[in-house]
């Protein structure tokens, strides 16, 4: 069904048949239009209680000027023009910059205004789907539960605060070096370590430098073998790891999505031992340093160092 905007002629009807005391719906049954169109037309185009065609095409008019000067706000700014172009070079979205824009400066922007400005310049390619390519792996059927005594995250708490970490991998053919990928539930904040294996002195090794002096209240992780030595890491880190179903990598959805990421700096098909720590640098400016709407737009290494500090202030 196609819709349009009334017309002159349909605004002076219902200034007519208004002001001779027709009911709402009567009006709208006699131009063929939804009850709902007519009632948002006189309670919005009305002045002073009043409605009259003239006016209702005035405020109208005035109304879709001001949308289409919304759209056109980055281009007519040359701050803007500097900042959200600088932004989406950094790989920003036009959500985080308009989130951004307002919380540090106090400057209204819609996400909506920045994508007009992109597709204005010609820089769609600066946006998500422009530079990334990455697509979904193979589903996998249903697999049995492993009954070792690990502890599944049905029986995991409620996570509140800084220090329930979900932890994962990124592999490569090409080699057996990995990615380890931890990320903190609550604060976003994201820690990606370069390892030769996957081994079990070496995890050990790993998370016990990527933790020291940080207290943990859960981990999250799946039935990777390399945590085949879930006891001991338990002990080591002082708290419960929770593992999800096998094959139910949507049950830690945040460090999956952390990983689609970090996809984009580090494709499938590269080998991982070639990532340097320039790469690593960057990833962690990419995930840490862009503010995020879940957290009201701050960036996750501020809002992780807020909650960490009040964390310490309540102790």
């Amino acid at each position: 069904m196609k819709y349009n905007h009334l017309s002159f002629g349909e605004r002076y009807v219902i200034e007519k048949l208004y002001c001779e005391g027709s009911a709402v719906r009567e009006i709208a049954g006699f131009l063929q239009r939804s009850v709902n169109t007519v009632s948002r037309e006189i309670r919005k185009n009305s002045v002073k209680g009043i409605y009259t065609a003239e006016k209702a095409k005035e405020k109208s008019s005035a109304r879709r000027w001001r949308a289409k000067q919304q759209c056109l706000k980055v281009s007519m700014d040359s701050f803007l023009i500097v900042h959200v172009e600088e932004k989406l070079r950094e790989k920003w979205s036009p959500k985080m910059i308009s989130g951004h824009l307002e919380r540090e400066f106090g400057i209204m922007c819609s996400a909506k205004a920045i994508y007009k400005f992109a597709e204005s310049r010609g820089l769609e390619h600066l946006l998500f789907w422009g530079w990334n390519s990455c697509k979904s792996g193979r589903k996998r059927s249903h697999w049995k539960s492993i009954k070792d005594g690990r502890i599944y995250i049905d029986e995991r708490p409620e996570r509140k605060g800084v220090g329930h970490i979900e932890i994962d991998f990124i592999v490569s053919r090409e080699s057996k070096w990995v990615l380890l990928v931890a990320v903190d539930y609550v604060a976003k904040k994201t820690w990606v370590v370069k390892l030769p294996n996957r081994k079990r002195d070496t995890i050990r090794a790993a998370l016990s430098r990527l933790f020291h002096g940080v207290e943990l209240k859960s981990i999250t992780t799946d039935n990777d073998i390399a945590f085949t030595c879930w006891r001991e890491l338990e002990v080591l880190l002082g708290t419960h790891i929770y593992f999800t179903h096998p094959y139910h990598s949507w049950e830690k959805g945040l460090v999956e999505n952390t990983n689609r990421w970090i996809r984009c700096f580090v494709p499938k098909r590269r080998d991982i031992s070639t990532v340097t720590q320039e790469d690593l640098d960057q990833i962690h400016a990419f995930l840490n340093d862009r503010p995020r709407e879940c957290i009201e737009f701050r960036t996750p290494s501020e809002y992780y160092s807020l909650l960490s500090s009040s964390v310490l202030l309540e102790g």
